[in-house]
């Protein structure tokens, strides 16, 4: 496995990451939002 290719896969490993987060944080914000909502 060179550099280059390594490198890639952590790109697209990061990428996917950040969309993983980005997904948790909707469903808690949204979670948090119809709590205070609730309340």
């Amino acid at each position: 496995m060179t550099r280059d290719e390594l490198n890639r896969e952590l790109r697209a490993h990061s990428a996917s990451w950040q969309a993983v987060v980005i997904v948790y944080g909707a469903i808690i914000g949204t979670f948090v939002f119809s709590a205070m909502a609730i309340l």
